[in-house]
């Protein structure tokens, strides 16, 4: 109740707060009503399912859930909700005609109302650690099915929310169902109050990298040809530093060193001390490789499935540095073994089935980094010798499977005790 009448009370001060997003370059004001619950595109009659994801990640991870879906032509129509501009702009060119992109409204009762007026979803699907009260609340008294997939919980958020225990049970208990990641997550949310919980494993398994872009990468792969290429993927604060120092000493020895930094965001203003001795270039500036080129920035988005493709050695970063890491699974669907800190607990699940699918090398300092990179560099055809990635995708296709079957179950339960699914009882 209280946070019902929070959001309640904060509802005059959103328009000065998106007009803020918006001189910020994070909103779409042609859109923008969108996040106010208020759509120009009409529902179809029939089944209507609504997918949450938070951003890119997650919105990438059900890409295949969606693919089956769409397919099925009982299924009239799919909405997918997030919350950032950059991730309406990644999807835009992956959805079909069926999957509508629509912004999340603010998490407030009128928005909601409006939201749910028009869209009548017959499930509710919300992604990995996506709760939002006002909307979960809503749900459970029109008899919506909400499920949570690809559901994620940490020690640390179950022992947040059990501080808040009766608040707590009232929320989860709204969640008609839950599959998760690992097992820890399914005993944690069901401690919290959903009372059907299921270990389905990681659906990021099942994500199949998009199509790279022949020509860039043929570009690339002209101007690189005769170098050996060590890339640094996601790289946060802190890592372009260590990166930029290791790529210092390995070019005194390691001849025709490239080391490209993809920063995980390319926004940021400054990404090195300096930069003397390597012959920086900057993508986003369109400056070209040259033979002086031992440090190549890549600050553009979308491309680092490029990248991944032309490196001969790759570490992902937010591993080094205290941020819990990045998701690897890109690189290691493009053959590539995977080096990286160990703050990887972010993805400790991802990087467990890896290790033992021997993808990936922890190493535990800049040093330690160095002597690997130098060590694979010194004979590049065998670093990615051991890596299987059918085995990946068989980890992927099953986890796809699982989902599926607990989406028809609810689908059809839910269509069952309620009488949703036209344009008329949607005004209702």
């Amino acid at each position: 109740y209280s946070y019902k009448l929070i959001t309640t009370l904060i509802r005059p001060f959103i328009a000065f707060y998106v007009l803020i997003r918006i001189y910020k370059g994070k909103e779409d004001r042609l859109r923008v009503t969108e996040r106010y619950g208020i759509s120009d595109i009409d529902r179809k009659d029939g089944k209507v399912i609504w997918f949450h994801a938070a951003s890119i990640g997650e919105s990438l991870s059900i890409l295949p859930l969606l693919k089956k879906l769409n397919s099925d032509k009982s299924i009239d129509q799919i909405i997918l909700t997030t919350g950032t501009l950059t991730s309406a702009n990644i999807l835009k060119d992956k959805l079909s005609k069926k999957i509508i992109h629509q912004f999340i409204p603010f998490d407030v009762p009128s928005y909601i109302h409006k939201f749910l007026n028009h869209w009548n979803p017959s499930l509710a699907v919300f992604v990995e650690s996506e709760i939002w009260p006002n909307f979960l609340t809503e749900l459970k008294k029109r008899n919506v099915c909400s499920l949570i997939v690809n559901g994620r919980m940490t020690i640390k958020s179950f022992k947040r929310w059990s501080m808040l225990s009766r608040s707590s049970k009232n929320l989860f208990s709204n969640i008609t169902a839950c599959c998760t990641q690992n097992s820890d997550s399914a005993f944690f949310y069901e401690k919290l109050g959903i009372k059907n919980t299921i270990n389905t494993g990681n659906l990021k398994f099942a994500y199949k990298p998009d199509e790279i872009i022949s020509d860039e990468l043929k570009k690339l792969r002209s101007l690189t040809k005769k170098r050996k290429i060590f890339l640094a993927a996601s790289t946060h604060p802190g890592e372009e530093e260590i990166i930029k120092n290791i790529t210092l000493n390995l070019k005194k020895t390691v001849k025709d060193l490239l080391t490209i930094i993809v920063p995980r965001h390319v926004t940021r203003k400054s990404f090195f001390s300096s930069s003397k001795g390597l012959g920086l270039s900057i993508r986003s500036k369109k400056e070209k490789i040259n033979d002086r080129t031992y440090l190549y920035l890549a600050d553009t988005i979308g491309e680092l499935n490029i990248f991944y493709s032309l490196a001969n050695i790759v570490f992902i970063g937010g591993s080094l540095v205290p941020h819990g890491g990045q998701n690897p699974i890109e690189a290691a669907y493009l053959g590539k073994k995977i080096y990286h800190g160990k703050n990887i607990q972010n993805f400790i699940d991802v990087y467990d089935v890896l290790n033992q699918l021997k993808f990936t090398q922890q190493v535990e300092n800049e040093r330690q980094l160095e002597h690997y990179v130098k060590e694979a560099l010194a004979n590049p055809k065998s670093i990615n010798k051991d890596v299987n990635i059918n085995r990946l995708k068989k980890e992927g296709d099953d986890t796809v499977s699982k989902v599926l079957q607990v989406i028809y179950q609810y689908l059809q339960y839910c269509m069952g005790t309620s009488n949703r699914g036209t344009k008329n009882e949607k005004r209702k």
